[in-house]
């Protein structure tokens, strides 16, 4: 059986509540039986220091310790008579003071305590008492009279609680500290159910909308409930979904203007060949010229196509060299002269002097990047008409601006240029042969040498572009 994530975030949560409610049921556990045990020791030490402030009294009356040696039962009557004496005065306190006081503490039991005291001369030999252990580790206290010292008491310290009454006191503490630790594990477990929710309420989101997505419903969003990791993922993911929605609209717009693009030329073509067929029109070059036109188009075109297509994939080959990117274009400006001359345009380039930036760059791409630039001018430009090309050079960009003159393109469609198979209402139409892909291909070229393209409003009424190439210091 495979655990589900909800499953695993509370046996995690429960198994550390678990931990943490034991560790501190040990620790109380084992802090109050040591504190305890030290609590037991020290009264046990105040009733030896009563003990100490009572004996002078019988040394004095016995003028010495020897009647108490190996007398074993009148040391215990004298400590049960100090005993009796200490908590007879405890009471009399109590009831006659004014102010209630707090009250000497009352001695230990006198035969589960007198057992380990012991008494020493001044010499500290064994007089009376004790356990029949050697005279080490143990505490002990001067017994003085009249300012001098006159014996020691000492106490065994006990190493275990052994009283009844202390054994119960301990068992209830036990079971207190017992009944908190599974309250706390009881709140934790209750408090986990919806801590587990919430936590796992994004996760839940991400997960049938990641579902959505998997069936192509590209226009699924999710709420961003929180401003950690899962909200950040969630933001994320709406990105995600944004993008594959603007390519799924790219991709059905693409498809759809190819078809289109391929439709028309087709149907030229099927309706001039069945006229030839059935005698309507004559075979002669007037017939095969348009007809031969709109066979170069769609070769133009299925070209384009391939080479943009390469482009995305990155089979589009690139042979970098060193190359003067000025003097490849002032090649191809050679190459288009006659046919601008032949439309009645004016080509002009302004190169200021010394100029001749080095660039790593491919020089058959850098030539396609400037002839797709000059035909689309050369296409889209009303006649007559100019085309300005600007040269400029920072340390790092050589910036080259085309600029003709009108028509010239909205500022809304200014970005939209760059497009695949997009066209103007004014500029792009089919009459100028143009299935924009031009400007697309030119991107690409641009961007492969890590380079900018960009459009705008030239000066003249037209379309100007902006080409921004980084040059080799």
């Amino acid at each position: 059986m495979k655990l589900r994530i909800r499953h695993k975030l509370f046996l995690s949560t429960l198994l550390t509540s678990s931990i943490m409610a034991g560790g501190i049921f040990l620790f109380l556990q084992w802090s109050f039986d040591r504190d305890f045990l030290g609590y037991v020791n020290s009264q046990e030490f105040k009733h030896l220091n009563t003990m100490a402030e009572k004996l002078p009294s019988y040394y004095s009356k016995e003028a010495g310790w020897e009647g108490l040696q190996g007398n074993h039962r009148l040391w215990t009557r004298i400590q049960r008579n100090i005993f009796f004496d200490v908590m007879r005065e405890s009471v009399d306190k109590k009831l006659f003071a004014d102010r209630p006081q707090q009250p000497p503490h009352p001695p230990m039991d006198p035969i589960r305590l007198g057992k380990r005291i012991v008494l020493l001369d001044l010499e500290k030999n064994r007089v009376i008492g004790g356990p029949p252990e050697q005279l080490t580790h143990i505490t002990t206290i001067p017994i003085t009279s009249a300012g001098s010292t006159i014996g020691f008491l000492g106490l065994f310290p006990i190493s275990e609680i052994s009283d009844s009454g202390d054994l119960l006191f301990v068992k209830q503490q036990k079971q207190s500290f017992a009944l908190i630790a599974l309250m706390m594990l009881g709140v934790s477990i209750i408090l986990t159910f919806p801590i587990t929710i919430h936590l796992l309420r994004p996760v839940n989101h991400l997960t049938e909308g990641t579902r959505k997505l998997i069936g192509g419903k590209f226009v699924t969003r999710i709420p961003i409930t929180s401003g950690d990791e899962l909200g950040r993922l969630s933001e994320h993911f709406n990105m995600l979904a944004m993008t594959l929605e603007k390519n799924e609209k790219a991709r059905q717009r693409w498809i759809a203007d190819i078809s289109h693009e391929l439709r028309t030329p087709i149907s030229i073509l099927r309706g001039e060949l069945e006229a030839l067929l059935d005698g309507v029109r004559k075979t002669g070059i007037q017939t095969l010229t348009p007809l031969l036109g709109e066979v170069l188009h769609m070769q133009r075109l299925v070209n384009d196509l391939y080479e943009l297509s390469m482009s995305d994939i990155g089979a589009l080959t690139y042979k970098k060299v060193l190359v003067d990117p000025v003097g490849i274009l002032d090649g191809t400006i050679e190459l288009l002269e006659k046919r601008y001359a032949d439309k009645g345009m004016e080509l002009h380039l302004q190169v200021p002097a010394g100029m001749s930036p080095p660039l790593l760059g491919d020089p058959d791409r850098l030539q396609q990047l400037f002839t797709n630039l000059l035909e689309n001018s050369l296409r889209y430009t009303d006649s007559p008409g100019m085309l300005e090309i600007l040269t400029e050079r920072s340390e790092e960009r050589i910036v080259l601006l085309f600029q003709d003159t009108e028509p010239g393109v909205a500022a809304d469609q200014l970005p939209l240029l760059f497009d695949r198979l997009y066209r103007t209402d004014l500029s792009r139409h089919r009459a100028n042969n143009g299935a924009g892909l031009g400007l697309a291909i030119c991107t690409n070229i641009v961007e492969a040498h890590q380079g900018k393209i960009s459009s705008y409003a030239s000066p003249y009424g037209g379309l100007g572009i902006r080409v921004e190439l980084p040059i080799t210091s």
